[in-house]
């Protein structure tokens, strides 16, 4: 948490532990303790990478060049890059395959009903249409989801599925799988509706166009990079926005 207090991110410990919990987490370090650290998630398909952070005091040493290059021969990888990070994970080999812009806004009145609470019963439907849209199979997380800790609210759509979190005050929404851009935009709308400020992750030009019409704005984005493989898997015209961007 020093390390994220000093590079001004929003991870909460939950969020660590939730990520350790999935999978392995690496650390740098010298004779003045951790100076930076990533995480992978597993999943059969590839693997995701995630938290590549380095302390200040620390840059400029090749740290989070050292600590992506010691995981990379674990499989192929996928993460969400910033701006920053690209070329980085560029001279490590990655290629981008995508990009999802961060959109911020709220929805005022009420919620329109098109989706209901999930219960354990929705669980094997949901990891289904999940590796079907996202190309990944991931249990473990939605265990996780669907588990008495969880960070996450899982929502039914008609063929399709959403979560929410909170992140302080904002609420996140995704994953989010849906048949169709028309169907994403009225999940999102609903979930969001009376929730307070809202983010979600998408790339999709529809979904974008809704949340701008709705009075959403883009604050900031990231590309989605693969390593070891062509592209992600899956069918990514249903999956509207990701589990996290540390989770793919």
């Amino acid at each position: 948490m020093k390390l994220v207090t000093d590079r001004g991110w929003s991870w909460t410990p939950a969020q660590w532990e939730m990520l350790l919990s999935l999978g392995p987490g690496f650390g740098a370090f010298d004779e003045t303790g951790l100076l930076g650290t990533t995480l992978v998630t597993p999943y059969p398909e590839m693997q995701a990478i995630s938290g590549v952070l380095v302390g200040s005091w620390a840059e400029r040493r090749g740290i989070a060049g050292a600590l992506i290059s010691n995981i990379l021969d674990m499989g192929p990888s996928v993460l969400y890059a910033t701006t920053m990070g690209e070329p980085l994970y560029e001279r490590l080999g990655f290629h981008s395959v995508g990009r999802a812009l961060a959109y911020h806004g709220e929805i005022m009145g009420a919620a329109a009903g098109v989706t209901r609470p999930a219960t354990s019963g929705d669980l094997p439907s949901v990891v289904a249409l999940d590796r079907a849209a996202s190309g990944f199979t991931r249990e473990a997380f939605w265990m996780h989801v669907f588990g008495p800790s969880s960070v996450y609210t899982p929502h039914i759509g008609e063929d399709g599925f959403v979560c929410t979190r909170r992140m302080g005050e904002t609420l996140v929404i995704g994953p989010l799988v849906a048949p169709n851009a028309a169907a994403a935009c009225e999940i999102i709308a609903d979930v969001a509706a009376g929730a307070g400020p809202s983010r979600v992750d998408v790339s999709d030009p529809e979904v974008a166009a809704f949340l701008l019409g709705k009075g959403y704005e883009v604050r900031g984005g990231c590309a989605l990079m693969v390593h070891g493989v062509d592209d992600v898997g899956g069918d990514r015209g249903r999956y509207f926005a990701p589990a996290s961007l540390a989770l793919g």
